[in-house]
Parts: structure tokens; sequence; C-alpha cells
């Protein structure tokens, strides 16, 4: 890897912390954010997500949907982002399956029942 595409790889990380920060993290409220949908997926693309600190993250934002909930609209249901990357209103309801979560998101998702 480039120096050029280990700094766009450390930004991207770095603005997925900032947009998933409290307050951010009250995702019945925040998570509309397109921002937050595009950042999620350059994260994927670029295969970032067995990243500890990107990890971490996803753990946060389990936590917190499966505590307080989410609304995310469905007008992002689309072929741009599609089921396999996980919806958190559906998390939050438990309704998500499992199989489609990495292993670490699966075990502490499968927890939460």
């Amino acid at each position: 890897m480039n120096l050029l595409e280990s700094y766009i790889d450390e930004r991207l990380i770095k603005s997925w912390t900032i947009f998933c920060e409290p307050p951010a993290t009250d995702l019945r409220y925040y998570g509309h954010s397109s921002a937050l949908f595009d950042v999620r997926e350059l994260i994927h693309l670029r295969r970032l997500e067995d990243r500890q600190e990107v990890k971490s993250i996803y753990i946060s934002l389990f936590k917190c949907v499966l505590k307080d909930g989410a609304n995310f609209p469905y007008f992002y249901r689309d072929e741009k982002h599609p089921l396999e990357h996980w919806w958190f209103d559906k998390i939050a309801d438990k309704s998500y399956l499992a199989e489609l979560l990495s292993e670490h998101l699966m075990e502490f998702y499968l927890k939460a029942f």
C-alpha cells in the first residue's frame, strides 16, 4: 500500500469515528445521514472492516441500536446499500439474519437475544 492509500484509509476511519461518537450514536436521529452510509460503504469497499478501531465502532453502534432502537428511512434500501451491508433497524428489532454479519459482530448480536 502506498502512502496516499494509507492516508485515505486513516481519514476514512477517522471520519467513521467522528460520525459514530456521542451524541451521533443516537442513531434514531443521526442515522438518517447519508454521510454515515457513504463512509461505511467506503470502509467496506477498502476492506477496512477487520481493523480493530472499525470493529470497536461497529460494536458501539450495535450496542446503541440494541439498547435504544433505530429508525432508518427505507429510501436507503436500494442496490447502493444492499441488505448484506446490514440495517440498524433490523438489528434493533433482532430480525436481521446473523449469518450476514462478520464473525465478531455475529457473536455480539446473537448474545443480545
